[in-house]
């Protein structure tokens, strides 16, 4: 099993990522997308999901299903300016409508969707 600590520069927070997979430590480097994946680890994120719940926590985690981790996490509630507490929470993938991720100032965005390729298409 391979385990990299991912680089905390950047952590708004005590969290300090640890990637853990099982891939083969000598197998293809990371496509692109587990590349800045890796980075946004320990971030601020904001999800919004279909019923307009809004979500902001740190980000600790993901999987093949598109589901997140979010750590020292906590919701709005329309009309509600103070967030409510709600620690660790998983976001099903399904219901994630748009995600935004805290960057520092001199980093600068990606400039190609982030889509991992899924295989051979099949008609």
């Amino acid at each position: 099993m391979d385990n990299e600590k991912a680089n905390p520069s950047g952590c708004p927070s005590r969290f300090i990522p640890i990637i853990v997979t099982n891939r083969d430590c000598d197998s293809d480097p990371l496509s692109p997308g587990r590349e800045t994946l890796k980075k946004w680890l320990g971030r601020k994120i904001r999800v919004v999901l279909r019923n307009k719940l809004v979500l902001i926590g740190i980000f600790s985690c993901t999987d093949h299903d598109e589901n997140l981790v979010l750590y020292d996490c906590g919701t709005f509630v329309s009309g509600n300016e103070q967030p409510i507490s709600v620690g660790k929470v998983m976001v099903p993938g399904h219901q994630i409508s748009t995600v935004a991720i805290e960057m520092r100032s001199d980093e600068k965005e990606p400039q190609e969707p982030l889509m991992e390729n899924k295989g051979p298409k099949t008609a």
